[in-house]
């Protein structure tokens, strides 16, 4: 009985260090759970962190947005830009001055574009 109490207290342990890992704390104490706690924390260890996932998030409105702009779609441009801004500025906790540089980068980005659709001429 002290071997099954330990199992589990030690899969919720896994489930915890899951929970900040794309695994998510269901699954990693399922795992737990149904192999054992070590196979689990394995498991729970090669899952990608949060802050993994959300950086590729802005990376792909970038992507986008630059494609938009290459295509001569402002408009769509300007909002993926905005998209990435909003992920840079929303999802991380601690404050980075790489990060920083990019959003004021892309501020700028942003601006010009603007800019440059208020050019276009009105084709009635």
């Amino acid at each position: 009985m002290e071997i099954a109490h330990g199992w589990i207290f030690f899969a919720v342990l896994v489930g915890l260090v899951g929970n900040s890992r794309k695994i998510g704390f269901g699954m990693a104490l399922l795992w737990s759970i149904l192999l054992s706690p070590i196979i689990g924390l394995i498991i729970v260890l090669l899952s990608p962190t949060n802050s993994q996932i959300e950086e590729h998030r802005y990376k792909h409105y970038i992507e986008l947005a630059k494609k938009a702009n290459y295509k001569g779609n402002i408009a769509k441009a300007i909002d993926h830009y905005q998209d990435a801004l909003y992920h840079l500025e929303n999802d991380y906790k601690s404050p980075n001055k790489q990060r920083s540089d990019l959003i004021l980068q892309l501020k700028s980005i942003v601006d010009r574009l603007k800019t440059k659709d208020m050019e276009k001429p009105i084709i009635t």
